[in-house]
């Protein structure tokens, strides 16, 4: 992490001159377009989630340094209406998941630029391909052809009058579906647990690389339960002495060791 200083003029109050500064430095953006916010959630925010939690983002984009720092909550908002007021962007947004169906209430991809987009616990931002299958299917107009799957054959919707056309296979014939049964949902595995060795002479610099490049991923995502656990195993040849000993019992007693033994 580093630390920058600058200088900021003296018209107006200490606040306002110092977010103009973090304004024209993008140290706050008071706007972002949907491509460069996604552009930062896959670097370290998406992983392999189907969908993420808006209220659980805007906290994200506050507290982590290394991703955008955002003006306010409607700068998220408005980068949300951008990515599904035209053309499909890089995510779509939901009102919520139904975990009892498996689908998405009030799911939105593309064209609607009124979208009533919420900055709440149950809004989401869905991955368009995750956004895409659930969408529901469409239904076949009047006269489109149909194919029928496994059978070559291709059915022609019905003449006027309800009839079918002749020579043509009507469309409540019995059909051949020939369709292979849908692959059950892989389960997601939910726990990791790893043991590392740390350099006794710089357990700082392997500390500070653990906790970026594994319990920082983890702290993030929601409903994680991460505890951490140091064990200290040091053998000292030449013996400790009586004030070394009551040092280190003092010190762990007051850094709340669960268990310290010296023998």
């Amino acid at each position: 992490m580093k630390f920058a200083s600058c200088r900021i003029p003296s018209q107006d109050g200490v606040l306002s001159r110092a977010s103009k500064k973090l304004v024209s430095g993008e140290a706050l953006l008071p706007e972002i377009g949907p491509e460069r916010l996604n552009r930062e959630l896959e670097k370290t925010v998406w992983g392999d989630k189907p969908h993420l939690s808006l209220k659980d983002l805007w906290e994200y984009l506050n507290r982590y340094t290394y991703l955008p720092r955002l003006k306010n909550r409607d700068t998220l908002v408005k980068a949300v209406k951008a990515a599904v007021g035209g053309k499909p962007g890089p995510f779509a947004y939901a009102e919520r998941w139904n975990a009892d169906t498996g689908s998405y209430a009030g799911l939105v991809m593309e064209n609607a630029p009124h979208a009533p987009v919420v900055l709440d616990s149950e809004s989401l931002l869905v991955r368009p391909e995750v956004a895409a299958r659930s969408q529901p299917a469409s239904t076949p107009a009047p006269g489109a052809e149909e194919s029928l799957p496994g059978s070559g054959a291709t059915v022609m919707g019905a003449a006027r009058g309800g009839q079918p056309r002749q020579g043509v296979l009507p469309s409540s014939a019995p059909r051949d579906m020939g369709g292979e049964p849908k692959a059950a949902a892989e389960p997601r595995l939910t726990r990791f647990q790893g043991t590392v060795m740390l350099s006794a002479d710089r357990p700082a610099r392997d500390m500070s690389q653990i906790v970026d490049a594994i319990v920082q991923q983890l702290t993030m995502l929601p409903g994680a339960d991460v505890s951490l656990k140091l064990e200290i195993d040091a053998e000292v040849a030449t013996g400790l002495d009586r004030a070394k000993v009551r040092t280190l019992m003092e010190n762990a007693a007051t850094l709340c060791f669960i268990d310290k033994l010296i023998e």
